[in-house]
């Protein structure tokens, strides 16, 4: 694990984003922009649209290349045999998981070898980028829009329940009653425009609006292994 101050976070040689908002109200372009300038890895740009829909991922392809991004296409993590999987995600050298309303599906379809492809390009140097849902899955816990149920998460933010802004999403006092139940844990809410950004050498980053907070558990303490 990779650890600056309380955040500890999947050790690899890419980097980590966690970002919050929209692009097609241009909220996240500064974000956006410096995503396609931190990558120094090969490969192509790979989207994972499984939480949204086939039309929002090709105006999104479509944005990143008029800002000069590398070519990219979509993957289709529900529908592909786990072979194209490894294939697809695991040479990427950007890997954008994308935010939407299905969060069951992208919960879903990320188990198994679409994970295992997110975490072979992350230990090869990509930049692995989560957007709204696409970031909060990331944490130990996660909570969809749709309910109040917690699910476990994947964990590459350890201790950590990650929220963004999101109409539907779940509220301030839901990640309260988490934290009574959970102390030990901590928030981590990402308002729209902005983004956490781990790198492989422990650094920590704030992009665009920076506007990022903090919620620790009664008995939360910094960890070191």
């Amino acid at each position: 694990m990779a650890q600056s101050n309380i955040f500890q976070w999947r050790q690899g040689t890419g980097w980590l984003i966690f970002s919050s908002g929209t692009f097609t109200n241009g909220e996240t372009e500064a974000v956006d922009w410096r995503m396609l300038n931190r990558c120094d890895a090969d490969g192509a740009l790979v989207y994972i649209d499984a939480a949204g829909d086939a039309i929002t991922a090709e105006r999104y392809l479509n944005y990143l290349s008029d800002m000069g991004g590398r070519a990219g296409y979509t993957v289709d993590i529900i529908g592909e045999d786990d072979h194209t999987l490894r294939q697809q995600i695991g040479d990427a050298g950007i890997v954008v998981i994308g935010d939407g309303p299905q969060a069951d599906k992208l919960y879903n379809g990320l188990h198994g070898a679409a994970i295992e492809a997110i975490q072979t390009a992350y230990e090869h140097g990509a930049v692995i980028m989560g957007c709204g849902l696409g970031a909060e899955i990331f944490g130990q816990w996660f909570l969809p829009p749709s309910t109040r149920q917690a699910l476990p998460g994947f964990e590459w933010l350890t201790r950590s329940i990650i929220l963004t802004t999101q109409p539907g999403g779940p509220t301030r006092q839901t990640l309260k009653n988490l934290l009574r139940a959970q102390p030990t844990l901590y928030g981590l809410g990402i308002r729209p425009g902005s983004a956490l950004v781990l790198g492989p050498e422990n650094q920590v980053e704030l992009w665009g609006k920076q506007q990022i907070s903090i919620s620790l558990g009664q008995a939360y303490s910094v960890q070191t292994e």
